[in-house]
């Protein structure tokens, strides 16, 4: 479902948002994490969100911190990974979408030119944090 809430900084325009899952491999294959997150891809920023009935403030990934974005087969579904700065890799499948596919969105956003010498924002060690522990405790 689209993210109608998200509060978005001044310049900073919507490529996408979609449904993902995060993908975790185990010993019967590659399967989807629960709950679903909200994606939206903007031209400065992955914003990636909970769906639970408890409000979580959403995790920013600057586009400066997105190192490499490809299409992959994880197992016998389509999905994508996303390699951060920091070494870590996100594995993702995505359920739904609005706005074309996500790894296309997330290409746009790194050859942005828009926003890309005025938006200086750092990846807070907080949101970096709560998602990988929220994938090391599927």
């Amino acid at each position: 479902m689209p993210n109608s809430s998200l509060a978005l900084i001044p310049g900073e325009n919507p490529l996408g948002e979609y449904q993902v899952a995060i993908a975790r491999y185990t010993q019967s294959g590659w399967t989807p994490t629960v709950p679903p997150l909200n994606a939206t891809v903007t031209n400065f920023r992955l914003i990636l969100q909970p769906q639970t009935r408890r409000p979580y403030e959403p995790a920013s990934i600057p586009s400066t911190y997105i190192t490499k974005v490809c299409d992959v087969m994880l197992g016998h579904r389509s999905g994508l990974m996303v390699v951060l700065k920091t070494g870590h890799q996100l594995y993702l499948f995505i359920s739904w979408s609005n706005g074309g596919k996500l790894s296309d969105a997330l290409h746009a956003m790194l050859t942005s030119p828009v926003g890309a010498n005025t938006f200086h924002h750092n990846l807070r060690q907080r949101d970096l944090q709560r998602i990988i522990r929220f994938i090391s405790q599927l």
